[in-house]
């Protein structure tokens, strides 16, 4: 699939069970396009009534299996956002609200959920009675009041206080829209769902830029029935989640626009492979075979190591670029220049000295030492064994990874998974720097280990200084799974100390002196507090005790962590301050500290 911002959901399934797959309220499957040990006779893929997609594979045992997903915007052709125009005055005090947020500089997404949030917080719910009946008599007699008469008597049910929401946040300069639907929950005993004018409800959309889609918001007071209250408060937190709400036709391409999109981009790649092979294509070629994936998973790949590599500093700088010139300069330093002793020298070899004729003189003038007959030489030597430093890493990969970023809408796991392949990608670049410049000495060794918090925590790269496209396709494709569970950091602490300990072995048995063993640092990643706290602290306390630094980043939170960063509002801030906290560990490996 050549479509933007597509995902991979990846797993296991056991034969004849039914998987709900796990996607976003907007997004859509292409069912064509499973990788699967199964036979594909055995395999589908299919959407309830309630929209939710499902996945079952018919046969005896555990079949892997691994598909796309998109933005639904992202299969459509040519598809627009329609914002809703409502007529009508808003209140007072609900316009210098939205004057007040906007003087804030929110981002935008930020501010619609503010906007929601407020009429949500300031309305009673009510419907159903003669109220309500009276209230959109009203709106139809006189709709340039209605808002205002509604925001006095503090009552609206779903569909009044989103329509007033949908024309708060066009007043705020917003695209927004009105979204009529049922919220599902009952079944019959067939399963199928239960749709009836009871569960009728509506909600909006607001066009978010930078994700490129549409992001749902509901301003419906508490109290509605048809309201999974719980779920509403993620979405106008940021904290997204799939929801019950029904999808209208429009927004989901059909099933036989689909197939008709999958068969045309099926002609565009076999048109593709007719051309004549690029060099790029010959790489994507050649990663696929020693990574062993697919050429379209290849593709993918080198594409975001491209785009990561771009990732600047504030001045301009790649941080790719930044870390490679600062490590290049540390090796630079640790290459000692020292007078090396070239002498006593024959005197029929004098006419090949430095000063011959000086030589000479001394000679005649009986000198007890003549000049040239010794000379020192400046030869520059590598000092062997000297110290490096092993980077331990525990990303968040956790549930709540799946909720937008508050820059960038991206979601945090997708921002999080540039940040760390930018990371890994660097500094095994400083790695190969290393092995280069110390030729066969133990110079500034560099290593990395990789551990992700998701559901019980795992290892994804043990500490290593290699990074061939196997490593590197590992890496990328777990990172790339779908965000679950919760944040297990104290367990992947627990799985760095065994690394560290087995380093920590190996040294030894290289009877490596203290004063030259590798800086050892971990960096933990997460966006709230870890499952465990008190666990974690407590490995804090030992990765420590045994020489480890450590530093806790929380992002778009506060850590009570003693070890913690600097709050940080927005993983895409994190490249350019976690790689000056890396560059001051560099600094560390001074050779003044080296007798």
């Amino acid at each position: 699939m050549n479509m933007p911002e597509t995902k991979v959901l990846s797993g296991r399934i056991r034969g004849k069970q039914i998987v709900a797959l796990p996607l976003p309220y907007d997004w859509a499957v292409n069912a064509e396009n499973i990788e699967t040990n199964a036979p594909s006779e055995n395999v589908r893929i299919f959407k309830n009534q309630n929209g939710d997609w499902h996945l079952q594979i018919d046969g005896e045992g555990v079949f892997q299996y691994q598909l796309r997903i998109a933005p639904k915007q992202s299969v459509e052709i040519g598809g627009k956002f329609s914002e809703s125009k409502i007529a009508g005055e808003l209140s007072q005090e609900l316009k210098e609200k939205i004057v007040e947020l906007k003087k804030e500089n929110l981002p935008k997404m930020k501010l619609a959920r503010e906007v929601a949030k407020f009429i949500r917080n300031n309305l009673v719910y009510s419907s159903g009675n003669a109220e309500s009946v009276a209230a959109w008599k009203y709106y139809t007699e006189n709709p340039a009041e209605f808002f205002q008469r509604m925001w006095e008597q503090k009552k609206a049910d779903c569909f009044a206080a989103n329509t007033m929401a949908v024309r708060a946040l066009t007043e705020a300069g917003l695209k927004a829209r009105f979204v009529g639907g049922y919220f599902v929950k009952e079944k019959n005993a067939g399963g199928a769902a239960v749709m009836h004018s009871g569960n009728g409800h509506g909600w909006l959309e607001v066009w978010d830029d930078l994700s490129g889609r549409a992001v749902r918001l509901d301003a419906t007071p508490k109290g509605d029935p048809n309201v999974d209250e719980q779920q509403q408060e993620k979405d106008l937190e940021g904290e997204t989640g799939e929801g019950d709400y029904g999808e209208t036709d429009d927004e989901l391409m059909s099933e036989e626009k689909l197939k008709e999109k999958i068969r045309e981009m099926k002609g565009e790649k076999e048109k593709k492979e007719q051309r004549k092979l690029t060099p790029a294509d010959l790489e994507e070629a050649r990663f696929a075979e020693l990574a062993e994936c697919s050429p379209e998973q290849a593709r993918e790949f080198l594409k975001a190591l491209e785009r990561v590599r771009e990732i600047r500093d504030g001045r301009g700088v790649p941080i790719s670029d930044l870390l490679k010139l600062e490590w290049k300069k540390i090796i630079t330093e640790r290459k000692i220049e020292i007078n090396d002793y070239h002498g006593p020298v024959r005197m029929d070899e004098g006419d090949s000295l430095e000063d011959p004729v000086s030589a000479r003189i001394d000679i005649l003038s009986k000198e007890f030492n003549p000049t040239g007959f010794e000379k020192l030489e400046k030869e520059e030597k590598i000092e062997t064994e000297f110290g490096g430093i092993n980077i331990y890493f525990s990303f968040d990969l956790s549930g709540s990874m799946r909720d937008p970023d508050a820059a960038t809408g991206r979601s945090k796991a997708d921002v999080q998974r540039d940040v760390a392949l930018l990371f890994a990608d660097s500094l095994m670049q400083c790695a190969y720097v290393s092995r280069q410049q110390g030729e066969n000495s133990d110079l500034l060794p560099i290593k990395i280990m990789v551990t992700l918090a998701s559901d019980a925590g795992e290892t994804r790269l043990n500490l290593t200084d290699k990074w061939g496209p196997k490593e590197q396709w590992a890496f990328y494709s777990a990172l790339n799974r779908p965000a679950r569970g919760g944040t297990p950091t104290h367990t992947t602490l627990k799985l760095i100390e065994k690394d560290f300990d087995l380093e920590i072995a190996e040294l030894k048995k290289k009877k490596i002196p203290k004063e030259k063993l590798p800086l050892h640092y971990a960096v933990e990643i997460s966006d709230g507090a870890p499952d465990d706290f008190d666990a974690t602290e407590a490995m804090h306390g030992e990765l420590k005790k045994k020489g480890m630094a450590i530093r806790s980043y929380c992002v778009g939170g506060v850590s009570a962590s003693e070890d913690a960063a600097e709050p940080i509002a927005s993983f895409s801030q994190l490249p350019e301050i976690l790689a000056e906290d890396i560059i001051e560990k560099f600094k560390k490996l001074n050779p003044k500290r080296i007798r």
